[in-house]
């Protein structure tokens, strides 16, 4: 699963000999953004593997003259990595580097034993370049497991029997993170009529202004959970009156919120102040907080429409199934960077007319720079829409904003093994899938990305080839545990 477009071909030197044959991976590179294609191999703790030989073939084409600016060099990286994870959750990375400049293939190689006290769990291998302009080719990588010296030479031949067809991993603890908290509730007295739609949203406490503009228009309740980050005492010894600090900050900048809505904020204060964003953690406590029927999901940099409570209503008034199990797609879009939310539309009309201008300043939501995140939604049969309408087929990349019926008893809420940045949103809508739901996109409702700085881990993310394997080691060991507790494929017949 990859945002950027891999070309993949096969060369043989001799057509009748597979053997002979050798797969080619070719991309784009980019200065600004981590270019990547991984695959994952579960390994057997029976397979007796000590260590492996890994070898590689690639070569670079930069846009510019290397050798007029040494920067671009030293930024530049063209590999072929491997991460081994063991039993006991460490991990060490194995990387074949290329040199920078333009050349033809090269090969690289090297074996890497593994500590006598581990076993090895899974391997993920990544091909990647970033730093600069141009394109990479990558050939013949190859990962051969090295055996105890008792394995039988039949065995180490029949290499695919080292490979978990299902395998079962540890999942983590969902209620609980691995550092320690404060919690502390706050309720504005702010008076509504009666409601059955909880807008739902979380956020850090640096993005506390962006919260004004969500709920400029939003009239109904509202349940939010904020970040805190304060000094861990066990390194600074000041926890207390930083924490101090940081609740008088907080309730100070409250006060500039001018409340609407009847708001539920559950405030969490963190140890450390370097403790990457819980971003599904934040998103439960805020579900865990709904007493309506119904909650619409939106991250808190998204602006509702105006009156969607009461457009939702009506587009419920046209649904004649009652299936609680249905998840209900809010169209999202997004702004230039001028744009503010007084600048965004009233209704879907006005809508349309700025998305089919020639210069749009408002378009669907990552159209640019993701556009497979949210083309499943079909803007174009949204646009004459006036009733919901099913979506046909799901896609593993699809991360649409969400209203659920929260009575549904087991509604899966988001894994809060990830945190920070990719694939926190994705997970969960994968997970309603394979729970037997269905999508259907509401037609009068719709919600606008509001432009900001960009945060730490989304450029941890873009630019940072370690953080982006990390993350898709999580999420193939998060796609393994679903295919075991839905018994999907070939893990049709194993045991919970």
């Amino acid at each position: 699963m990859s945002h950027s477009k891999w070309n993949v071909s096969v060369e043989c030197t001799d057509p009748n000999s597979q053997e002979e044959c050798s797969q080619i991976f070719t991309t784009d590179c980019r200065k600004q953004m981590t270019t990547a294609i991984y695959q994952f191999l579960p390994v057997k703790a029976t397979s007796r593997i000590v260590g492996i030989d890994f070898t590689a073939k690639g070569s670079a084409m930069a846009s510019f003259k290397w050798n007029d600016d040494s920067k671009k060099m030293d930024a530049a990286v063209v590999s072929s990595q491997a991460l081994l994870k063991y039993t006991d959750e460490s991990y060490e990375i194995v990387r074949l580097h290329y040199p920078t400049g333009n050349y033809s293939v090269m090969s690289v190689g090297m074996s890497k034993m593994f500590p006598a006290d581990k076993t090895l769990k899974s391997i993920t291998a990544m091909l990647t370049c970033y730093g600069f302009d141009g394109s990479a080719l990558f050939r013949d990588t190859t990962i051969k497991p090295i055996f105890e010296s008792t394995v039988a030479l039949a065995v180490q031949k029949d290499r695919q029997k080292c490979i978990s067809k299902c395998p079962h991993y540890f999942k983590p603890d969902q209620d609980h993170l691995p550092f320690d908290v404060d919690k502390e509730r706050a309720v504005t007295d702010f008076q509504v009529k009666h409601s059955n739609l909880t807008m739902v949203t979380h956020l850090s406490i640096d993005r506390i202004d962006i919260l004004q503009k969500s709920i400029a228009v939003w009239t109904g309740l509202i349940s939010v959970s904020v970040f805190v980050p304060v000094m861990d005492a066990k390194k600074k010894n000041q926890t207390e009156p930083v924490l101090t600090r940081s609740r008088r900050f907080l309730k100070d900048k409250l006060k500039e919120v001018k409340f609407k809505c009847k708001c539920d904020l559950l405030i969490i204060y963190a140890r450390n102040p370097e403790d990457e964003y819980p971003t599904n953690y934040m998103r439960n406590l805020a579900i865990k907080q709904v007493k309506t029927e119904h909650m619409v999901l939106l991250d808190a940099d998204f602006v509702p429409c105006p009156d969607f409570e009461s457009r939702w209503f009506q587009s419920m008034r046209r649904v004649k199934h009652k299936n609680p199990k249905i998840a209900y797609v809010v169209p999202v879009f997004e702004g230039a960077k001028e744009i503010t939310a007084a600048d965004l539309p009233r209704t879907k009309s006005e809508l349309k007319k700025i998305v089919s201008a020639e210069n749009p300043v408002i378009y669907p939501f990552a159209h640019y720079s993701s556009p497979l995140s949210h083309e499943l939604t079909n803007y174009t049969k949204w646009y004459t829409s006036f009733k919901p309408y099913k979506l046909k087929g799901y896609e593993d990349v699809y991360e649409p904003y969400l209203v659920l019926n929260t009575k549904v008893t087991d509604m899966p809420l988001f894994d809060i093994r990830f945190s920070g940045y990719g694939f926190n949103k994705i997970q969960h809508t994968m997970e309603l899938m394979y729970n037997d739901y269905t999508l259907e996109v509401l037609p009068n409702v719709w919600a606008t990305h509001v432009y900001h700085r960009i945060s730490q881990f989304k450029k941890q993310f873009l630019n940072g080839p370690l953080t982006r394997l990390e993350n898709r080691i999580k999420r193939y060991e998060y796609v393994s545990e679903i295919m075991r507790k839905y018994r999907i494929g070939p893990c049709s017949n194993a045991k919970s």
